[in-house]
């Protein structure tokens, strides 16, 4: 067993209960999942496709036959650009200075690739010009930093070139500059959900962790998008950053229900492993972490599996009486509804396609995916010689696509029914496929998963290792 791993989950704060997973994952048998937890670089859902070097034309054809077939798509455009890289970040961006007369021309070259590569998706895929956007998300980077009238242009392409009779707009940005005026804009244009990365809501974390905000802001903005009319109020929390404790993660649950937060979604970091040995930046560079030294400052460590658990905990113990979590690891109030783009995606009875425009975008179908570029240089060549910037494509074999899509439903927490399955595959039942149904043994025996009838259940410990029973236990068997 891996003795880095363990001691890693040996450390927890005395003051806390010993967190209740510790006992599975410290044990021999379940060594697969204490060394997926340990190096698992941001908690991230994985339903990748098994079919490699798929041709283009094949996944254009399924993304069409996919969108003609689904109720309601998942449409988002991303927006790189950052006024500073975050000491976490693992996304392709482009970093300026909103300021700067020369920033301008990047913010137009931003939204006119943008643009481009949405009219191109149009070209390929004539359908999705009528298909019923769900929900319409503009992701980053921090969009916020666009002018308000290249963001009017941004929004007058999409809601003029896509089918919004139904669709939600939500958008994402950052409490320095989701200013009232900026605020007011998104309402203007449409936006009824706002989301933004707060992190934490104690200034010594959020200053470790390179964001140049303060928690004074984050609550300010909170206050800001309610007294504009967002009842919609997302707010991204870490827990395993550096410096931090679980006091740390207490105090941030306490805020949250404190400030009656519509929507909070508490992400686990990367481990010590992940950030002082490997690349943090789309594989590319160093994260600032690394490059600045900051792991080797006094009092600055990065708390061990043990603890983070233990934040976990805390998380569901402070949330749960109030809130719902809907997919793991994000959740919303009794009152609210959850994720929408999040349920159009994964829930069990849509699994609907979602395009994905911009750097790095990802799209995909039940049964192909794509991913695009994440280099800015290499997306804006590619869109200058009329070619979607895609940098590979992949396809879903008909045993995988059943296997995606029960691990699609096992991720959203709510209990998988085979009856909805079979509806979905011709009668097939989840329990005759070889992977599914073999893994479901191993569940069932390791306590993780309990399967009544048609319906499989996640426990207690299923629930808080979700996605390491995700991305190590449906292993196609071998020939």
């Amino acid at each position: 067993m891996n003795s880095e791993a363990l001691s890693s989950l040996n450390d927890v704060d005395t003051n806390y209960p010993v967190p209740r997973v510790f006992d599975f994952l410290s044990c021999p048998y379940n060594s697969s999942f204490l060394e997926y937890v340990f190096r698992d670089p941001f908690g991230c859902h994985v339903f990748p496709g098994d079919i490699s070097g798929y041709p283009l034309d094949a996944f254009f054809d399924d993304m069409d036959r996919d969108i003609k077939q689904a109720k309601q798509i998942h449409l988002w455009s991303y927006i790189p650009s950052c006024r500073y890289r975050c000491h976490f970040c693992q996304y392709p961006t482009v970093i300026l200075n909103p300021q700067a007369t020369s920033s301008l021309a990047v913010f137009r070259d931003l939204v006119d690739y943008n643009i481009k590569e949405a009219t191109m998706w149009l070209h390929v895929v004539p359908c999705l010009a009528q298909a019923v956007v769900g929900e319409f998300n503009i992701f980053g980077g921090t969009p916020s930093l666009l002018p308000e009238s290249e963001l009017r242009r941004l929004m007058d392409f999409y809601q003029s070139h896509f089918n919004f009779s139904a669709a939600t707009m939500r958008f994402e940005g950052e409490p320095g500059t989701l200013t009232k005026d900026y605020l007011r804009l998104l309402k203007e244009l449409g936006f009824t959900k706002i989301s933004f990365g707060a992190q934490a809501f104690n200034d010594r974390i959020i200053t470790a962790c390179g964001r140049m905000h303060s928690a004074e802001e984050c609550v300010k903005t909170v206050y800001n998008a309610r007294e504009i009319g967002f009842e919609w109020v997302s707010v991204d929390l870490i827990y395993g950053m550096l410096g931090q404790s679980v006091d740390d993660v207490k105090y941030d649950m306490e805020k949250t229900l404190e400030l009656e937060l519509s929507h909070v979604v508490c992400t686990k970091l990367h481990m010590e492993e992940f950030m002082t040995r490997r690349t943090g930046v789309s594989g590319e560079r160093e994260s600032l972490w690394q490059k600045k030294g900051l792991t080797s400052v006094d009092n600055m460590n990065f708390p061990g599996l043990g603890k983070q658990y233990q934040m976990r905990e805390l998380v569901e113990q402070y949330l749960l009486p109030g809130y719902l979590e809907h997919p793991t690891m994000y959740f919303h109030r009794n009152n609210q509804r959850p994720e929408k783009w999040k349920g159009l995606i994964t829930d069990l009875d849509m699994q609907y396609p979602e395009v994905a425009i911009g750097l790095g975008g990802s799209s995909k179908c039940t049964r192909a995916e794509a991913i695009n570029i994440t280099g800015y240089k290499r997306y804006k060549e590619a869109l200058d010689q009329n070619r979607l910037p895609i940098e590979e494509s992949r396809g879903v074999s008909s045993l995988q696509r059943e296997v995606n899509a029960f691990k699609m439903a096992l991720s959203t927490l709510i209990p998988v029914n085979d009856n909805v399955f079979r509806q979905r595959f011709e009668g097939r039942s989840f329990f005759d496929n070889p992977i599914i149904g073999r893994t479901l043994m191993t569940l069932v025996d390791k306590a993780l998963v309990t399967a009544d009838g048609d319906v499989v259940t996640l426990t207690p410990n299923g629930r808080t290792l979700v996605e390491a029973i995700i991305n190590t236990q449906f292993v196609t068997p071998a020939a």
